[in-house]
């Protein structure tokens, strides 16, 4: 088990407990159980058969062994509010787990980008509207292309570098790798420029 007491391995849980498995757990806890209840079983079972509903096989049974193993503090059958609880305590690190899985999703998803909308069909003064719409939004999106600031700092020498062939930039290279890798006639090493 891990910290937060949930198995190494995911039981199945998506299989929901049959009535005759349900009963047979329930007679198993009778036969190992004083009752505090009715000793007619026949009057109790409708309060049991409600109190289970809905909780899956694998659940029942593991509410079953922590039962056995005293996670009540007591030695008498369990009601069936109480049996329901411990299903409950058992099944409450997966009901977190899927709670905490669904809010990361929440948080992180990204958020999804506007798309744009079809034109629609059928009326021409819609279809003419939108298409209005849309030739304003492509204008505007145009606009600010073409006047976005450009950073003379990142962008210095951006013409004549343009201008140039392969060859030029080939040549470039070649002489800083020339200059930085020069060994000085005076001391022997290599200089960085």
């Amino acid at each position: 088990m891990t910290g937060l007491n949930l198995p190494a391995v995911q039981p199945d849980m998506s299989r929901a407990a049959s009535d005759a498995e349900k009963l047979v757990v329930l007679t198993r806890l009778l036969a190992a159980y004083p009752c505090r209840t009715p000793s007619d079983f026949r009057l109790v079972k409708p309060a049991y058969m409600q109190a289970l509903e809905g909780v899956s096989r694998w659940a029942l049974l593991e509410a079953e062994r922590r039962i056995n193993q005293n996670s009540l503090g007591h030695a008498f059958m369990p009601s069936p509010s109480e049996l329901r609880a411990q299903i409950d305590r058992v099944m409450e690190p997966f009901r977190e787990r899927a709670r905490r899985a669904a809010e990361e999703r929440r948080l992180y998803q990204w958020p999804e980008e506007p798309r744009a909308l079809p034109a629609p069909a059928g009326d021409p003064e819609a279809v003419a509207k939108w298409r209005a719409k849309r030739n304003a939004d492509m204008a505007e999106a145009a606009l600010k292309t073409a006047s976005a600031p450009v950073d003379p700092a990142l962008f210095a020498g951006r013409d004549e570098r343009t201008k140039r062939t392969s060859a030029d930039a080939v040549a470039d290279f070649i002489s800083r790798q020339h200059r930085r890798h020069s060994r000085s006639s005076e001391t022997g090493k290599e200089t960085d420029p």
